[in-house]
């Protein structure tokens, strides 16, 4: 295993790609970003792009598909009060809302923007969450889906064809080269990005009737084609940060997490949503990759020069690799699941070429029930084997 030179991310990420110098491709990008693009060419694009979607005033003229986070805020803040559209705000709701959640969409609401909040039937969706748990490691799989769909749905339902999504997160976080410059987000993206090989036709081999999935089901060509509908990557076309985002936001009124940083993450501000987006599914990122939110929102600071790679190192162990109690016992219950098969599973999914085992194979742990990551020291490549 072995980290970046520049910033803290390892190359256990997903199509993450070192270059010879040691350095990850999401710092290459922010060299772009912070160095080489010229943003005031890139706004002057999206600004001719807007004139051809613009209304005239008797309708929405684009749809900002929002968690009640605060870049879909940001999005939503910007088309409007910066570039002059007409949003309207489409909220896919997550498998358990927070209340933090709720008080920002409210916040939305304060802010001037009209939203649609869309909640699929409970009983699929806890299913759906069972087989993302057991199955791919993923507690948030419906959410992760649901959020790219059904703001499409929206988009064919009420004929307003232009989506405004936030980053390009293969730019910012790290992906291959052909997608790190896209600036739309379509069907194909979703289904590279977000399904882990996993489609929801394939749900019907679980006793699943597709009629219960039909927010999960992304509009057929012939829908698209005929309202027009086009997603772009508002990070393509301003200069995306997240933390500026985030400031901008909070003085106008976003709410953050009143008890600091979500478990894994080193911000207060962000997944703050759904009660396990933040936590346990980056707690099972951690377990598959050996990192977690904390080392992603680290990184991006660095990146931006706010910090410095030294200060990351010596934060991250701070933030990240503690089970995150909080919300487990809600998740518990709305599987309806014990402990011993909660902890089981993660087991399951725990990559042991990254913690320590006995020499049985068995994970060992702290005295907190913690794993044990074998390759801590960020100064050196450690081989994994």
């Amino acid at each position: 295993m072995k980290y970046c030179k520049k910033c803290i991310m390892p190359d256990t990420r997903p199509e993450t790609v070192f270059d010879k110098a040691g350095v990850c491709d999401a710092c290459r990008s922010s060299e772009r970003k912070h160095k080489e693009i010229d943003w005031e060419e890139r706004e002057a694009q999206l600004r001719e792009i807007l004139d051809r979607y613009r209304s005239d005033g008797l309708w929405y003229d684009c749809i900002i598909p929002v968690s009640g986070g605060k870049n879909s805020c940001f999005q939503a803040y910007t088309m409007k009060y910066r570039f002059g559209m007409n949003p309207l705000c489409v909220n896919a709701v997550p498998c358990e809302m927070t209340d933090i959640g709720n008080k920002n969409l409210i916040f939305l609401r304060e802010l001037g923007f009209d939203l649609i909040q869309v909640g699929v039937n409970r009983k699929a969706f806890r299913e759906m969450v069972r087989i993302g748990f057991f199955k791919l490691g993923d507690s948030c799989w419906p959410e992760h889906i649901g959020i790219f769909t059904i703001p499409v749905k929206m988009a064919v339902q009420f004929k307003v064809p232009l989506l405004i999504w936030g980053e390009n997160s293969q730019f910012e976080y790290g992906g291959p080269a052909a997608a790190r410059d896209k600036n739309t987000l379509d069907k194909n993206w979703l289904l590279e990005y977000q399904m882990y090989g996993y489609r929801i036709s394939d749900l019907v081999h679980e006793g699943f009737d597709l009629n219960d999935l039909k927010m999960f089901q992304y509009p057929s060509d012939e829908e698209l084609t005929r309202v027009g509908v086009t997603g772009l990557f508002l990070g393509h076309y301003i200069k995306w940060d997240n933390k500026e985002q985030a400031e901008r936001m909070k003085s106008l009124g976003f709410n953050v997490n009143p008890d600091g940083p979500v478990e894994c993450a080193y911000f207060d501000y962000e997944n703050l949503d759904c009660k396990w987006i933040g936590g346990l599914h980056d707690y099972m990122k951690y377990l598959k990759y050996g990192y977690s939110r904390a080392t992603d929102q680290l990184s991006m600071e660095v990146r931006a020069g706010r910090m410095t790679r030294e200060q990351a190192v010596d934060l991250v162990a701070k933030y990240e690799g503690k089970i995150p109690w909080k919300y487990i016992p809600d998740f518990l219950r709305y599987l309806d699941i014990t402990e011993k098969e909660f902890f089981g599973n993660l087991d399951r999914f725990t990559n042991k070429k990254l913690f320590l085992c006995d020499e049985n194979g068995n994970l060992v742990k702290d005295k907190d029930g913690n794993v044990i990551k074998k390759y801590q020291d960020y100064s050196v490549e450690a081989k994994v084997c």
